[in-house]
């Protein structure tokens, strides 16, 4: 008796059955198996489907991980990485660092140029603008004052020459705002990813609908949904990662089934 016979039989005296399976071959990037939800796979899609950015700009860069991840699919495309949380620095710095055509601006994104006050999250995984100022925060340093930069001036100034194909936006219910201060990226990005709430979490926070509605009037549509979270309070649907792309551009050329 061989030892899988010996280790079934064990197992079968204790009341268990063991069933060996044949681990599942992962389904290629592009074809219509690819799961929902995962930014991996979808990164993985469009470059199966012929996206290859010159410049990928990264608002809400936090520790990097997105930043990795996205010129791990696409090693020969440029990368802007904004990101105000001074807890960050050393990550993000090392990173620009670690490679020709990757950048770091420490500054958050806003409609103009100025400072507003930052409210940090206690794990550090998240920041954001929404929240008002308090006395209180502020002096425990769970809020602080930020320089905020916008995209059209850091794109055509600072980084003239960058060419902004793909954009992602994780700032926390502030996405709307970053792009009104980067009203040059419609017509010229193909990809946008951003984070929408299906529900208003923070006084101000559009919903996911009002997203839609903003990008439909600058002339893109829904593409794709790279990520999601479910709230903990109740497990409903909380947060979805959208794609949007152009209306008329590269990933719309086709209307076959």
């Amino acid at each position: 008796m061989n030892l899988k016979s010996i280790t079934r039989s064990i197992f079968h005296a204790l009341g268990f059955e063991i069933h060996y399976t044949t681990p599942r071959t992962p389904p290629p990037y592009g074809s219509d198996t690819q799961p929902l939800g995962h930014i991996e796979h979808f990164l993985g899609d469009v470059r199966a489907r012929g996206f290859a950015p010159r410049g990928i700009v990264d608002v809400g860069a936090n520790r990097g991980d997105w930043a990795r991840l996205a010129l791990k699919m696409f090693p020969e495309a440029a990368i802007l990485m904004i990101e105000p949380q001074e807890e960050m620095q050393a990550r993000l710095t090392e990173l620009a660092q670690s490679r020709p055509g990757c950048h770091y601006v420490k500054a958050g994104a806003g409609r103009e140029s100025g400072e507003l006050v930052q409210t940090i999250w206690p794990d550090l995984a998240g920041s954001s603008f929404l929240p008002p100022a308090d006395d209180g925060q502020l002096k425990a340093g769970t809020q602080r004052k930020t320089p905020i930069i916008t995209l059209d001036k850091l794109l055509t100034k600072t980084y003239p020459n960058f060419s902004p194909d793909l954009v992602k936006l994780d700032v926390q219910g502030f996405e709307l705002e970053a792009l009104a201060g980067g009203a040059s990226l419609f017509g010229r990005t193909e990809l946008f990813i951003l984070e929408t709430s299906l529900f208003s979490f923070m006084p101000g926070q559009p919903v996911t609908r009002e997203v839609i509605a903003y990008f439909a009037e600058r002339g893109y549509e829904l593409y794709d949904i790279p990520g999601y979270l479910r709230r903990p309070s109740d497990g409903a649907l909380g947060q979805i990662d959208l794609a949007f792309v152009k209306a008329n551009g590269h990933f719309r050329a086709s209307a076959a089934w």
